[in-house]
């Protein structure tokens, strides 16, 4: 039976892997650049599937920005691989960009960090998955979640048919206590 691994690291601080646990990840552009198009935002959606396929994570909610990006994964059995996939998706994502994108040449890299958040209560997965949702509002890209293009609730409301359980969800569960370093 897999087990939970504690694992530190010199310069980062140490994460928590817990099999089947479900995980908030964020993460930003070097130095929060503007250089996530439409285009891009696309090519780093299609390499998180494609990364959590390969390595065996379900990709259940997400939110791209221009600088920055929040998901939310579940865990496989082994859950150590998560800094494995982050960066197969970063460097897949950002070879492309630097091809692609006029800017982003100059940049060291594309990608600057993550933050992987183990979830350990539901409450905590719920407010979570709100703050993904309405992150674009928060932003100022559009007045409601629903009009995002670049995000699962579009998907959720339009195609799925969730926007009554979504609502209570966002009542039940607010997401403006939530620390999450995205002040970009």
């Amino acid at each position: 039976m897999p087990k939970e691994i504690y694992k530190t690291y010199h310069h980062v601080p140490p994460h928590l892997y817990r099999p089947r646990a479900k995980y908030f990840i964020t993460a930003s552009t070097y130095n929060s650049e503007r250089i996530l198009s439409d285009e891009a935002k696309d090519r780093l959606l299609s390499s998180m599937a494609r990364g959590c396929s390969d390595y065996g994570w379900a990709l259940e909610d997400w939110v791209m920005l221009d600088n920055h990006y929040h998901i939310m994964l579940e865990a496989p059995e082994n859950a150590s691989t998560l800094p494995n996939l982050i960066r197969d998706v970063h460097r897949f994502t950002g070879l492309w960009i630097k091809r692609n994108i006029p800017g982003s040449r100059k940049l060291p890299h594309v990608f600057q960090n993550y933050w992987d958040t183990c979830i350990t209560y539901e409450p905590s997965y719920f407010a979570r998955l709100n703050y993904i949702y309405h992150n674009p509002v928060k932003h100022g890209y559009v007045h409601q979640a629903e009009e995002y293009f670049y995000g699962s609730y579009r998907i959720r409301i339009c195609e799925k048919g969730e926007k009554d359980k979504l609502m209570a969800m966002k009542q039940k569960y607010p997401f403006d206590g939530i620390n999450v370093k995205d002040e970009l």
